[in-house]
This record gives structure tokens, sequence and C-alpha cells, in this order.
């Protein structure tokens, strides 16, 4: 496991960390978090809790994130990624352990993409058919 840091999306100050992430959802094809200014308005939204995975070695940098919306009972994750190169080394299992020890929750839902399954598959679940309803 790669330790990495986890903590709060830092936002309109010097260093923050809106492009790193936007790097990281442009190369998934996340047009929403891929947008600086969209990422702002959700990394800051009442009810939301943006995290980044930061490495300390060889330099710093944010290699993943998850922006999940709370109501301190249950949470909805609404998007999780870790770069490509820093999969399988427990990046994102840190990103989930911060999410219920941040937030408090009991439990935490999502969809999910087939390739992404194997990862959840690995975590405490409890498996649930769902949808994605559009306007």
């Amino acid at each position: 496991m790669t330790d990495v840091e986890i903590r709060a999306l830092r936002v309109d100050e010097p260093g923050d960390d809106i492009s790193a992430v936007a790097a990281l959802a442009r190369a998934e094809e996340w047009p929403t978090f891929a947008d600086p200014a969209m990422l702002r308005r959700l990394g800051s939204a009442p009810g939301t809790l943006t995290l980044v995975a930061v490495t300390a070695t060889p330099h710093t940098r944010v290699v993943g994130f998850a922006h999940v919306l709370s109501n301190g009972h249950h949470a909805y994750l609404s998007v999780m990624t870790v770069d490509r190169a820093m999969r399988g080394y427990g990046v994102g299992r840190q990103l989930v352990e911060a999410i219920f020890e941040r937030t408090g929750v009991q439990r935490l839902d999502l969809l999910s993409v087939p390739e992404s399954e194997g990862f959840y598959d690995r975590l405490p679940n409890r498996r649930l058919s769902g949808y994605r309803l559009f306007p």
C-alpha cells in the first residue's frame, strides 16, 4: 500500500488542487469535473466533501480524488478516480476509508462502471441494482 495524505480539496488559494483534479477528470473523460469553474463550485457546495489523495515522494502531487454527497447518516459517492499509474496501490481504499472517517456515515452508495467493480468487490459491500436518470 502506498502511503498518501488524504485531505480536503483546496480551492481558491495559492497552490490549490483544482488543476490537478481537473487533469485526472479529463483523463477519465468526465467533463463536469474537468471544468475548473464547475469543480470549484462543486468542491465547496453545502453537503458535499471532496477529498484528494496526495503523494509526498518523490514530489508532492495529487494522485486521486473522491466527491461525496452526504446528509451525515449515509452518503453517495458521486465520483472517485485514481491516477492510472497509481491504481492497485491502495489509494482508492484510503480515499474510501477517509470518507467514512470524515463523514461518520454508516453506508456509502455508488454506481460503478464494470471496469471498477473488482475494486468495490474487495471492500465490505452489498451489491444493489441502480439507475442513472436524465431529464
